[in-house]
């Protein structure tokens, strides 16, 4: 696509920290983006964190409107930065596609208001284990080799990171962490989490 360029950044770099108002998508080819922001008083929220294959952020198709949030690197990425011009205009000659991008939305939306859910209805424990399935869902996207070569789901990020998307502190999270481990629904090595029973973890954040 003309005008798309593609962007290798290192870990930590924020992704649009010279273009934040240039009206772009931007596609995950690999690595991890995530998505932040930062109170007044140093206190890090995040979002999200997205890997190979997601797009963000999907309001710059409908809208030329000011970003709520940053866009960091989570780890080594590249990323292609799209024009949103352009996209539409592909978009618009195939009518047919908005389809797909509306899929997107509202599974994007309904995630979202399942994690709120759970956030102001569920235990922490089932919090922890919600929103682990939702990482599983986003920043792994389809399953990738792990270490010990087992195929099982995997998400890598650190005990801080969950702290700060889950509002928790890291000793909270620990203990949580651990139970889960105890339970047997996942497993923990140095900021990788790996998924062993993804159905005991679902039922867990159900609280069933």
């Amino acid at each position: 696509m003309k005008s798309a360029r593609l962007e290798r950044y290192g870990r930590r770099t924020q992704v649009l920290a010279h273009d934040r108002h240039r009206r772009e998508l931007l596609v995950v080819v690999s690595g991890c983006l995530e998505i932040s922001s930062m109170s007044s008083h140093g206190r890090k929220y995040v979002n999200a964190l997205l890997g190979p294959g997601q797009v963000a952020p999907l309001v710059r198709l409908l809208e030329d409107v000011p970003l709520p949030y940053d866009y960091h690197a989570h780890e080594d990425s590249v990323i292609v930065h799209l024009p949103c011009d352009a996209v539409i205009a592909v978009l618009d000659a195939e009518p047919v596609l908005w389809r797909d991008v509306a899929k997107l939305g509202l599974q994007r939306q309904r995630l979202s208001i399942v994690l709120l859910q759970n956030q102001m209805l569920n235990s922490i424990h089932g919090r922890v284990a919600a929103t682990l399935m939702s990482l599983v869902h986003f920043y792994s996207g389809q399953s990738q080799p792990t270490p010990e070569g087992d195929g099982l789901p995997l998400v890598r990020l650190s005990q801080n990171d969950l702290a700060a998307m889950l509002g928790l502190s890291r000793q909270t999270i620990n203990k949580e962490l651990g139970r889960l481990v105890d339970e047997g629904a996942i497993d923990m090595r140095y900021k990788r989490i790996r998924i062993v029973d993804a159905q005991r973890l679902a039922r867990i954040a159900a609280g069933t």
